[in-house]
């Protein structure tokens, strides 16, 4: 077996032109056995990767997956599976950690996906886990001194910025009493730098 993208996403597509929800649900089965067969290839391949190098056709077909999963996502939200999207999201997850797990802006939009699904379907302590991992990461990683820039902001620091003042409201909304006030003041700043770079790209 090997890495493909390309069966994968015609697998996606027939959840999406499925005729009925039965069709998609079968569809959407064949689909998901699928990719994670890919993931547990994809795992093997990567090497261990950033840490260490990985191969070039590994790294853009593990992307491709991580999209495809995304696509996998949609459609079956399209059929009002929810249980089906969280899935589907967690996959997108765990494909994008085996090639990007080092760039925030493809990694914590994914997670924070997954977590509202979660959140939707009463998982509160896994939607929970999403959230503050978005937000722990965020810290651990120093991308607070982004926030002091005065540059436009570029669309990687938009996504992940907005990704933390969603994930910041939901701990406040789901488990006010863990929310530190260092926590609040980063939610007011995050959306204060959001809301002006907003305004100024009109």
């Amino acid at each position: 077996m090997k890495l493909d993208s390309a069966e994968a996403q015609r697998l996606v597509n027939l959840v999406e032109r499925a005729g009925d929800l039965d069709a998609a649900v079968a569809a959407a089965g064949d689909a998901f056995a699928f990719l994670v067969s890919q993931l547990h290839l994809l795992g093997e391949s990567a090497n261990g990767y950033p840490v260490k190098p990985i191969d070039g056709a590994v790294w853009k077909e593990g992307h491709s997956l991580a999209r495809v999963c995304d696509h996998f996502a949609d459609a079956v939200a399209r059929w009002q599976q929810r249980r089906g999207e969280e899935q589907a999201t967690r996959l997108a997850v765990a494909m994008a950690m085996q090639v990007v797990a080092h760039y925030p802006q493809e990694i914590f939009p994914r997670v924070l996906r997954n977590a509202k699904c979660c959140e939707s379907l009463g998982m509160t302590n896994e939607a929970l886990e999403g959230y503050q991992c978005i937000v722990e990461d965020f810290e651990k990683l120093g991308l607070e001194t982004d926030l002091d820039t005065e540059e436009p902001l570029q669309d990687a620091q938009t996504t992940v910025f907005s990704s933390v003042s969603e994930a910041l409201s939901a701990l406040l909304r789901v488990s006010p009493q863990d929310i530190t006030d260092s926590r609040l003041a980063l939610l007011e700043r995050v959306n204060a730098v959001l809301a002006a770079h907003s305004y100024g790209a009109r």
